[in-house]
């Protein structure tokens, strides 16, 4: 695998401020200070997709004057990296996990599909089609893999169970395969349909419906599976990615038209009926009981639409995941999304609603999250090469989240301005900044309530040097992460790099081997973004 990053971008600035040991409240000399609001975060797919930002994380991602809020004061607090009283424990835990990253064939995992009833779970990526046994939940082990060919074809996109013992598989350039996995050591090609462009898919009594970037929806018939039947396909549609069927439509999640619809009167043929564009690519889609459909939407965040006229999907609400939107699951009132650098999960059916989401966690991975399942109480989450085994603690907690890892400075005093966003189920409070020499901290509100943001305005006298590793500590009452570094840098040398909080984003070859931009025109002032090919 080939993997090529490219850095890009600057912050920019904001106001002046000011520091003490002690909490007081300060005036700047400039009273204005960003706004609060706004959606975001980096573009992606599952494997292939892009970069890009059409929004900051929570509101500025890193820079600039943000607009007038009418605030005036800003609060010191301690120069200290001492987090306060834990409010509450983890709220979502990684209880196991196994990781394939050494050996004859390694994973990075695309696609996940857990089967509780038979303790495995199917994973698609780098290696193919991979089992997993999950019956001891603290420590899921590999069984078996197998590829969709040899050398660069290998690699899977998509897993869908079938019948007992075998499962779908999608691939760009080889198509379609029927595996099986009775034996999940030792598993077995049964058919192979040969197709370009191939992605996500679905099932509906004997039909398979196949999403084709090349802009068509392929349906099969699969009564006899070992025997699938080609039976038509729905044309002229943009770059679809993903497909779910609800009753007697399916809905597709299309990159350059939204959420596509298709009627399915007729099964084995059917009619475009129209489509609803989204703020960004729409990449996976999933639907729940309750009519509501759930849309990776990449730099747009994750939207959410009703189907009360099955045919005419309403938006309700649009969702900041503080990234890309790549993969999204449902389950047990909670709806969870991967953004390559964690998992957020929102409450849509406890004290929540679909139309109406509070935030309730949200844990950075160890790698690159790009894909997760939940069933029977646990999640399943493809973190590149480690499938991760996640539930959920049993207390109301918040969850920081700050908008830049690095903070770079120019040549002279100037003043730079971090998000922090509260992505949990508690308050969340901050309890100090421990500050080097030469850098002075404020914040705009020390306790942050849940889904609500708050800005630390970050000022350097361009005097004081700050060496390599030199950083600023945030400390907080969250139980997952009570401290968080931020980077602090000089570009006098011309060596500053604002880094945003994004893991790699993956941009997508075309069949021509030409590099497309899935993303947006860059909305807010500060970006950085990696693109690999591979």
């Amino acid at each position: 695998m080939k993997r090529t990053l490219t850095l890009l971008a600057i912050v920019g600035c904001s106001s002046p401020s000011g520091t003490s040991d002690s909490p007081a409240k300060t005036t700047p000399t400039d009273s204005a200070s960003p706004e609060t609001g706004g959606d975001g975060g980096e573009d992606g797919t599952d494997g292939g997709a892009d970069g890009g930002a059409d929004g900051a994380d929570g509101g500025t991602d890193g820079g600039g004057d943000g607009g007038e809020t009418g605030m005036s004061d800003w609060t010191v607090l301690p120069n200290s990296c001492a987090p306060g009283p834990l409010d509450g424990t983890d709220p979502f835990v990684r209880i196991g996990f196994e990781i394939n990253q050494t050996g004859p064939w390694f994973t990075e995992i695309l696609d996940v599909h857990y089967l509780p009833d038979i303790d495995q779970v199917l994973t698609a990526g780098q290696g193919g089609v991979a089992v997993f046994d999950v019956s001891t939940l603290t420590a899921p082990d590999t069984l078996g893999h197998i590829g969709a060919g040899s050398g660069g074809l290998e690699r899977f996109y998509h897993v869908l169970g079938a019948s007992p013992g075998r499962a779908w598989a999608t691939h760009r350039d080889v198509g379609l395969q029927l595996i099986s996995t009775a034996d999940p050591r030792n598993l077995s090609r049964i058919v192979q349909v040969a197709g370009i462009g191939y992605e996500g898919l679905t099932t509906t009594g004997d039909h398979l419906y196949v999403a084709d970037l090349g802009g068509n929806v392929d349906v099969y018939n699969i009564f006899d599976e070992t025997s699938p039947a080609f039976v038509g396909s729905v044309l002229g549609l943009g770059r679809p990615w993903d497909v779910v069927i609800v009753g007697d439509a399916a809905y597709v999640a299309d990159g350059d038209l939204g959420v596509v619809v298709l009627s399915l009167a007729d099964p084995a043929a059917p009619v475009h009926i129209g489509s609803v564009s989204t703020g960004g690519q729409a990449v996976r889609i999933v639907a729940d009981d309750d009519g509501y459909l759930y849309v990776a939407a990449s730099a747009g965040g994750l939207e959410i639409y009703e189907t009360s006229d099955p045919l005419a999907p309403t938006r309700v609400a649009s969702l900041d995941v503080g990234g890309g939107a790549l993969d999204v699951a449902v389950h047990d009132g909670l709806l969870g999304v991967a953004t390559q650098e964690a998992v957020v999960l929102f409450d849509i059916g406890r004290a929540g609603t679909p139309e109406a989401p509070l935030t309730f966690a949200y844990e950075e991975t160890e790698q690159f999250a790009m894909s997760l399942d939940a069933a029977d109480g646990r999640w399943m989450v493809g973190d590149w090469n480690i499938l991760g085994v996640w539930e959920l603690g049993t207390d109301p907690a918040p969850a920081m989240d700050l908008s830049l890892d690095l903070l770079t400075f120019l040549d002279e005093a100037e003043t730079r301005e971090l998000r922090v966003t509260n992505r949990g189920s508690a308050d969340l409070d901050l309890a100090g900044i421990e500050v080097p020499a030469g850098i002075i901290a404020r914040v705009d509100r020390a306790s942050i309530p849940r889904g609500q943001s708050g800005t630390i305005s970050v000022e350097w006298d361009g005097v004081t040097e700050m060496g390599r590793g030199t950083s600023l500590c945030v400390a907080s009452d969250d139980p997952s992460r009570t401290v968080l570094r931020v980077g602090l840098a000089s570009g006098a040398e011309g060596e500053g790099k604002a880094l945003g909080q994004a893991a790699p984003d993956f941009t997508l070859e075309d069949l021509d081997g030409n590099i497309h931009r899935l993303s947006d025109e860059l909305g807010h002032p500060v970006v950085l973004a990696y693109f690999a090919t591979w």
